[in-house]
């Protein structure tokens, strides 16, 4: 484009004088031809610029360096991808758990809606926990603008019924009763606040119990007990013989290890991190305590049937924070997150 506004400008510009020959330079098809076939004799001479005026740069000098500066190469700088300011992987899907790594501490906003949201912190490293409830749908996670979205498809649950249970441990409690549920609750809370920095999650669970099993309720069922219906079953349970080795799915500190619980007879609570917390019902012996470091699979308990329980079995669950989550997800983790 410059060069054709140069030619344009030494055929044109009244500080030109002289005889143009009409198809110089330009082709046959030149509009700049006929205009200058017909120039008057006084005119005839060869083409010469006149002198630049006082502190003027020629108009040819000007457009010359244009020129050049337009046919200069560009040196061409490469984009380097911007990394996001967070990024999730995991399993997303109802019950599920994703990790989500951003900045160190970072304030991340999750959200079930633009009206339904709170915040949780990073830690130092930027990695944050975020789980999916049994019947969650639509949710995101949002961290300096960017947001990340998860469309949650229903699952379908089972329905478990179980009967024959005592009355005292499905709907009738004397008062002396519900103060044992009272105090176990209050018991509970503590176990659960548990947040951990340390993060013992890293690729996944294994079973709780390694030996032969057999899975006889899925998370989530819909619990019918005696006819009367009540919350979902947020456990899977594993039944095998009684004082069966029962081992931790992930590294973790105990947070509560109580064998005087009303409903669940013994009680175990391991946070992995963040408050992602495992825990364990009904069982025969606890063999950790309180506030004890545990690697994955060594053992922590064995195999009962305390509590309200109709036969030796584990009850295997898992919470983040107050969502429960499916633990047995945890061990189809994958490779890649």
């Amino acid at each position: 484009m410059a060069m054709k506004l140069l030619r344009r400008l030494r055929f044109s510009s009244p500080r030109l004088r002289g005889e143009v020959p009409a198809k110089q330079g330009m082709g046959g098809n030149s509009r700049f031809g006929s205009s200058f076939e017909n120039l008057p004799p006084s005119t005839s001479a060869s083409l010469q610029p006149l002198p630049p005026a006082s502190g003027e740069k020629s108009i040819l000098t000007i457009f010359a360096m244009a020129a050049l500066m337009a046919s200069a190469p560009v040196s061409s700088q490469t984009s380097t991808p911007q990394t996001p300011s967070i990024a999730c992987s995991g399993m997303a899907q109802q019950g599920g758990l994703i990790v989500c790594r951003t900045e160190p501490n970072a304030k991340v906003k999750i959200a079930r809606g633009e009206d339904d949201f709170y915040f949780e912190n990073a830690d130092d490293n930027g990695v944050l926990f975020v789980g999916f409830d049994r019947d969650e749908s639509d949710n995101f996670v949002e961290y300096a603008g960017e947001r990340v979205s998860f469309d949650l498809s229903p699952r379908d649950y089972d329905t478990s019924k179980i009967d024959g249970l005592p009355s005292n441990m499905v709907n009738e409690y004397t008062e002396e009763e519900l103060k044992r549920i009272r105090a176990a609750t209050a018991r509970k809370k503590i176990g659960f606040a548990s947040r951990q920095e340390e993060i013992g999650f890293k690729d996944g669970f294994i079973y709780p119990i390694q030996a032969d099993y057999i899975k006889t309720t899925n998370f989530g069922a819909q619990r019918i007990l005696n006819g009367v219906p009540k919350r979902p079953h947020y456990g899977v349970d594993l039944a095998a013989p009684k004082g069966t080795p029962i081992v931790a799915p992930a590294d973790g500190i105990v947070s509560m290890a109580d064998e005087d619980m009303y409903f669940e007879g013994s009680l175990l609570l391991i946070d992995h991190g963040q408050g992602l917390i495992s825990y364990y019902l009904h069982m025969e012996d606890i063999v950790v305590e309180d506030g004890q470091h545990v690697k994955q699979g060594e053992q922590v308990a064995t195999v009962g049937t305390k509590g309200r329980s109709t036969g030796p079995h584990l009850c295997w669950r898992l919470k983040w924070r107050n969502r429960n989550l499916d633990p047995e997800l945890l061990t189809e983790w994958p490779s890649e997150s």
